[in-house]
C-alpha cells in the first residue's frame, strides 16, 4: 500500500531470470463510472485470484500505516512500512469482493478500495 493506491505483485509466476507481473490498483473516479459500478469502491486493475485455493498474501507499505481489509472474506491485515505481514485467505466461491483499506493513513484515507476477483 501507499498514499493513495495499491500495487499488487504476482510473484509466482516467474522464474528467477524474470520479472514478476505487478501493477497498480487506483479507484476509479465518480465521473468514470460505468452503469452498476459501486461508487468509491471501482477500482481499474482487479485482483484477480484463483478460487479453492489456499492463497498467501504478502502486504507492506512504501510510506505510512495501511491496513489491508476485505470483509466479506474475513481478511484485515495491517500494512506497515519496513515490515512484511502476511496473511492466508481461501475464497470457496467465484465472485467479485470488496474492501478498503482500514487503517486512518491521511487525507485521501477513504479512497484507497480493494477489488478481488476470485475465478
Amino acid at each position: 500500500g501507499r498514499q493513495w493506491d495499491w500495487t499488487y505483485e504476482y510473484s509466482d509466476y516467474n522464474t528467477s531470470d524474470e520479472q514478476s507481473l505487478t501493477f497498480d490498483s487506483y479507484m476509479i473516479p465518480e465521473d468514470d463510472l460505468e452503469l452498476g459500478q459501486l461508487r468509491l469502491l471501482e477500482v481499474d486493475n482487479r485482483v484477480v485470484v484463483p478460487a479453492k485455493t489456499h492463497l498467501r498474501m504478502i502486504i507492506t507499505s512504501a510510506d505510512v500505516l495501511h491496513s489491508w481489509a476485505v470483509p466479506s472474506l474475513g481478511v484485515k491485515c495491517d500494512a506497515v512500512p519496513g515490515r512484511l505481514n502476511q496473511t492466508s485467505i481461501f475464497i470457496k466461491r467465484e465472485g467479485v469482493y470488496y474492501g478498503q483499506c482500514s487503517e486512518l493513513c491521511g487525507t485521501n484515507h477513504a479512497f484507497m478500495p480493494i477489488v478481488l476477483e476470485a475465478v
